[in-house]
């Protein structure tokens, strides 16, 4: 086969890998070859993957960003060439595996890794994967033995690319503006999201929040046995003074390590997921006690002098940035701004006027929040120039009993190259100290 690659990030790595070792012949389209991962820059080193040319191709796989609305799609598409992401290639090729997909604005990287762990606590063979960062693209379960359950987290930009992919439980977290940059507006996304039950069957599940208005909706449309979960969802998971199944009562959130209101939901949807496949309470139990934060989610870096450091580089959104404020409990610092992707987030930074300690501004927008913060009458701030000036700063606004909080509310791809580049860039600040 003559395949075309767009895109050679991380998960199309281990496709190029794939059908390398199946002798395909592959062309790349790539907008950033200087900036490819040296995994990619070792593969393109072997001369097995040629440059873009203008021909006929038996079949097209996106990387998961890559962007549906690129002029190349559009010309791909013109000539009837088949376009697939990633991920549906790999569901493919994989012959249907039993999938638990989760997707959402926020919290689907925490449910995935909470489910993931219930699964592995309960002896249940389990691949953890997709669009979690960091962590494996679904496209590396080629290479790997074949898994009872395979635990993905999934993006909008997947979902619209698919054709075939059924998982046979789908969850929805939750539905906030987000990606307006990539997507052309919030109801693209908003359907971009609900694709996700789009092949599912009647023998199915779907898992939705019952406090999402938007969500809730979603099940008058869906085939697939439906489970709520929420703090109200009595026929699902849900939270009164215990966590509750049903009409079981399960543990106390004691149990539950993870600082915030919206852990407490991830944890929930997590109970449902796990319930569906019938892991037992204390298995449930025993796995989400021993689950601690992902990376750059809410992550407790240590105290220094007093001062508590959390580095909350993943949130790259309003909704996040607001649900994580909210659960610290300390005055605090936050370090916030960055790349918008379409949407200001003034009701986040509105809250900062109201709740921070003082704020340090590090970002493309730093003017613009300026100018939000003076128009408010704000005056506890400062503009920084690089990380370890923002965190030098915090510190000068801290005393002991503070928390310093890496919250940014925005993409990180104005000074870095991710928000997992973002992250380290304040932990290292932090322990430069």
């Amino acid at each position: 086969m003559k395949v075309l690659l767009l895109g050679l990030g991380r998960a199309n790595v281990a496709v190029a890998q794939y059908l390398i070792e199946r002798n395909d012949e592959l062309f790349l389209y790539e907008d950033n070859p200087d900036m490819l991962l040296p995994a990619a820059q070792e593969l393109l080193s072997t001369g097995r993957i040629h440059a873009y040319v203008d021909r006929d191709y038996d079949l097209a796989i996106t990387s998961p960003g890559f962007p549906v609305h690129k002029p190349i799609v559009r010309k791909l598409s013109a000539q009837r060439i088949p376009i697939v992401d990633e991920m549906e290639f790999t569901y493919s090729e994989l012959g249907e595996p039993r999938i638990i997909a989760v997707t959402g604005t926020n919290g689907k990287s925490t449910t995935v890794a909470i489910i993931s762990s219930i699964l592995t606590t309960a002896g249940t063979n389990n691949f953890l994967g997709g669009n979690i960062a960091p962590g494996k693209p679904f496209s590396e379960a080629l290479f790997e033995p074949r898994y009872d359950y395979y635990v993905l987290e999934v993006s909008s930009f997947q979902l619209m690319r698919i054709a075939t992919f059924r998982p046979h439980i789908a969850m929805v977290t939750n539905i906030s503006v987000d990606h307006l940059n990539w997507h052309r507006s919030i109801a693209e996304y908003r359907a971009a999201k609900q694709k996700i039950f789009k092949n599912q069957r009647t023998s199915d599940f779907a898992v939705l929040n019952y406090e999402d208005k938007t969500i809730r909706e979603f099940s008058h449309t869906i085939c697939a046995h439906v489970v709520f979960f929420g703090l109200h969802a009595r026929d699902g998971a849900w939270l009164n003074s215990t966590m509750n199944y049903k009409g079981e009562s399960l543990f106390d959130t004691t149990v539950i390590s993870l600082p915030g209101q919206h852990n407490i939901m991830n944890v929930l949807g997590a109970i449902a997921v796990a319930k569906i496949v019938n892991i037992d309470n204390g298995s449930i139990e025993k796995g989400i006690r021993s689950f601690r934060t992902l990376p750059h989610r809410l992550e407790d870096i240590g105290t220094i002098e007093g001062i508590r450091y959390v580095n909350n580089s993943m949130c790259t959104n309003e909704s996040a940035a607001i649900a994580s404020l909210n659960a610290i409990t300390e005055p605090v610092i936050v370090i916030v701004g960055g790349k918008q992707k379409g949407d200001r987030a003034e009701h986040y930074l509105d809250l900062l006027t109201r709740s921070a300690k003082a704020c340090v501004v590090l970002g493309d927008n730093a003017a613009d929040i300026k100018l939000f913060f003076e128009s408010k009458h704000f005056k506890r701030f400062v503009i920084a120039e690089t990380m370890a000036d923002a965190v030098s700063k915090a510190r000068d606004f801290a005393v002991a009993g503070d928390a310093i909080l890496l919250n940014p509310g925005y993409a990180s791809f104005d000074y870095f190259a991710n928000f997992e580049k973002r992250g380290e860039a304040f932990k290292n600040a932090v322990h430069a100290h």
